[in-house]
């Protein structure tokens, strides 16, 4: 065997050049809360690498945020299915490519239903 190693192979789906590129999430979705001085300081008390050593907080109080945990001035969550659930607003422009090859299935699966509906009428 030849110390070199093996030429990797060109005809592979993720290295072909010429197909499109799978669309990326640039952003992700967080929680966006509206800025208040409250929200600022608790912001600031999180992003603070020792706020009890420094003595912006006496103690701290971990608590598991529940379906039932509602934040001031965050969207009240709707229920979708019996689940709770909080609206985010995301910017879906990049489902558009998506959206668009979804939409030319959907139109091949009708037509070819469409065919097989007739094949069996004309029987």
């Amino acid at each position: 065997m030849s110390k070199k190693g093996v030429a990797l192979q060109k005809d592979v789906p993720w290295r072909a050049s010429s197909t499109k590129p799978i669309p990326r999430i640039h952003q992700s979705p967080v929680l966006r809360i509206s800025q208040t001085p409250h929200s600022n300081y608790a912001l600031s008390i999180m992003k603070h690498p020792d706020p009890i050593g420094s003595g912006l907080a006496a103690g701290a109080i971990v608590e598991a945020a529940g379906p039932d945990c509602i934040i001031p001035g965050q969207i009240p969550p709707v229920k979708l299915l019996g689940v709770k659930v909080w609206p985010l607003n995301i910017d879906l422009k990049f489902v558009e490519p998506i959206q668009k090859e979804l939409k030319l299935l959907g139109k091949f699966m009708d037509s070819a239903v469409n065919l097989m509906n007739k094949s069996f009428i004309d029987q």
